[in-house]
């Protein structure tokens, strides 16, 4: 391994040795190749310069010959009349016209224009071919005029061959000044080059240094990568173990929870004394509250691996605050406490939320607030404000109870954290609630807010956000939920049916149930439903029986032997004609997000938690059937 280890360092270097050699190699060529061209740039440059001086000089020169040929034109003409070729005379003074033209308009001639000779001779030239010009249209009739031409040119050789002297030394000294500019720039730029050579040659030894020590401090980097890559390969596997081992608690507690409640709730709706149902109240609540902690502890767990997500569907929020503030009326009044509810102006009838969480929320806080609330009321407003599209909700919830001093508002929202720490406090209670319910309010695109005052009461604002949906989209009846209300904070009371049973005595219901104690009370849940129970005890014998009989309703454990209810759903629902079409609603303890999900994936039709509740049960056997009926 150490080998190893020391072979890829060397390796790595001598290929950045190489690399970095041809790279230093291809950059000083490169500025070798650009010092000839600013060499061959400054040759051009000399050139132009060159250029430019005789291109002046044949002006002045073209100029000064030009004056001549029409001067001479112009005397042998005056000198002979009757052998004069007038024509020509005029073609010579064309000719000169335009060399002076080129004089005054040329580009290239601008430097010449500065000289003094120059603004000697340039007027009286043009006043020469003002005064010429008319005379030479018709030269035979203006012989006199034209001789005093010829005499005015006689007079102006002289200025116009110092023009092409003052020219000629002009544009010699321009050459050998611009000529001395470009010397001296390519003597910086040489001295610029030769500088970013030396600094490209010295390049290579601090670029190797600094690879070298590269080199080393990444082979460090990746020792304590490799060490927090183990780190993190064993948390994860920790986490993942935690997970399985709430998963797994979840379910173990939740099993016999499930008989423990539904025999209690089985006894209570049956004829006792006072004595022995005052018992069975009792051992109710305890059951009830065990219960209420570990929903509050796999919650806690799931937001800890970020495993709850959100599922919005179409949902009636006023319903579903009523139904709420109705669950909790009898342990209001129960202490005597007044418990109002308001509801705002054009609430929207849809939104789309994630019910059973909105629902969560909404209990924990008025659940609350009956605990802290010895007397007085606890006063429920909801209120909506819609914009673009999303309705803006607010749910408040204002008691005339204890109070809570503000220097603990923020610390009632911790892990474990209780207003009052002593060991008489008058309230119980497990410190997860309002941390639970903050940050499923979060989730929900809001927050939880609180004003209080010991002495004068609390007011919780519970804000979320939903998109609007369309009324067509409104379930029928709200979802029925089995997560547990604050039962630790009310005297439980038997779960009477508040609807009736599903039509029809004798109606079949397979149960796939492995825990016999479950099964038991299953059976007498079902017998006193008017349903007719058949039981396996594995998703092997539950498909078979699906696949040879015909139910109206499957109850599907998902945790079994031999095959889970997952597999057995599915192939279910591989079954041909109505067998394979029966309704399927998964009973489990597994309550974590995933469940849910993965009952959905696998076809079932409703997802009811441990431990079963009768209402529970019956709405959503109800409503599966009124759902099975529409589409018939």
């Amino acid at each position: 391994m150490s080998l190893a280890v020391g072979t890829v360092p060397s390796t790595g270097g001598r290929r950045f040795g190489f690399w970095l050699a041809l790279t230093t190699f291809v950059m000083a060529l490169g500025l070798s190749v650009m010092m000839v061209a600013f060499v061959r740039q400054t040759q051009a440059v000399a050139d132009t310069a060159r250029l430019q001086a005789d291109s002046i000089t044949a002006l002045t020169f073209q100029l000064e010959r030009e004056f001549l040929r029409l001067r001479h034109q112009l005397h042998l003409s005056l000198a002979q009349p009757e052998q004069a070729d007038w024509a020509q005379l005029q073609v010579r003074h064309e000719i000169f016209a335009s060399r002076v033209g080129l004089l005054h308009d040329g580009a290239t001639i601008a430097v010449l224009r500065q000289r003094p000779e120059f603004d000697a001779i340039a007027p009286k030239i043009k006043a020469l071919l003002e005064r010429a010009d008319p005379l030479l249209a018709d030269p035979e009739r203006h012989q006199p005029a034209l001789q005093q031409v010829l005499q005015e040119m006689e007079a102006l050789g002289p200025e116009v061959q110092a023009l092409s002297v003052a020219a000629n030394s002009l544009m010699t000294h321009l050459m050998d000044d611009k000529l001395e500019q470009v010397r001296t720039q390519q003597r910086w730029i040489n001295l610029l080059m030769a500088f970013q050579v030396l600094l490209l040659l010295l390049a290579p030894a601090a670029l190797w240094g600094r690879h070298r020590r590269l080199q080393r401090e990444r082979s460090q980097l990746e020792a304590l990568n490799d060490a927090l890559q183990q780190a993190k390969t064993a948390a994860e596997q920790a986490n993942r173990a935690k997970s399985q081992f709430v998963a797994n608690m979840s379910h173990e507690l939740r099993t016999p929870l499930n008989g423990v409640l539904g025999m209690l709730d089985l006894l209570l709706d049956s004829p006792l004394p006072p004595a022995q149902r005052e018992q069975l109240r009792t051992a109710q609540q305890s059951s009830a509250h065990l219960l209420s902690i570990l929903n509050d502890l796999l919650d806690l767990s799931a937001l800890d691996a970020g495993q709850i997500r959100l599922q919005p569907e179409p949902v009636d929020v006023v319903a579903l605050v009523r139904q709420c503030h109705g669950s909790l009326r009898a342990l209001g009044e129960g202490k005597n406490l007044h418990l109002p509810l308001s509801l705002g102006p054009d609430l929207p009838p849809c939104v789309l939320t994630d019910p059973k969480r909105v629902r969560q929320v909404v209990l924990n806080l008025l659940g609350n607030a009956i605990k802290f609330t010895p007397s007085g009321s606890v006063a429920v407003a909801l209120d909506c404000r819609q914009h673009r599209g999303l309705a803006h909700w607010t749910l408040t919830v204002r008691d005339t109870g204890i109070g809570i001093d503000p220097a603990l508002h923020e610390q009632i929202f911790q892990r474990f954290a209780q207003a009052d720490r002593s060991s008489t406090r008058p309230q119980g209670g497990n410190g997860l609630g309002l941390e639970i319910s903050r940050t499923l309010a979060q989730l929900l695109g809001g927050d939880i807010a609180l004003r209080s005052a010991p002495g004068q009461g609390s007011v919780f604002s519970f804000t979320w956000v939903a998109p609007l949906c369309a009324d067509a989209a409104l379930p029928q009846a709200p979802e029925p939920q089995t997560t547990a209300l604050p039962a630790r904070m009310q005297q439980p009371t038997a779960f009477v049916s508040e609807t009736p049973p599903p039509e029809g005595r004798g109606r079949r219901v397979l149960v796939a149930e492995d825990h016999p104690v479950n099964r038991k009370f299953v059976a007498l849940l079902l017998e006193r439903m008017g349903l007719q129970p058949t039981f396996a005890e594995n998703g092997l014998q539950a498909l078979d029986l699906a696949a040879r009989h015909d139910f109206d309703w499957v109850l599907m454990d998902i945790h079994m032997p031999e095959m889970d209810g997952l597999a057995c759903a599915r192939a279910i629902r591989q079954l041909p004609g109505a067998r394979g079409r029966v309704p399927i609603i998964a009973v489990t303890a597994d309550v974590m997000n995933e469940a849910g999900e993965q009952a959905r994936a696998a076809g079932m039709d409703a997802f009811l938690s441990k431990p079963l509740q009768r209402l529970a049960l019956e709405q959503t056997l109800n409503r599966l059937k009124s759902a099975r009926m529409s589409a018939a």
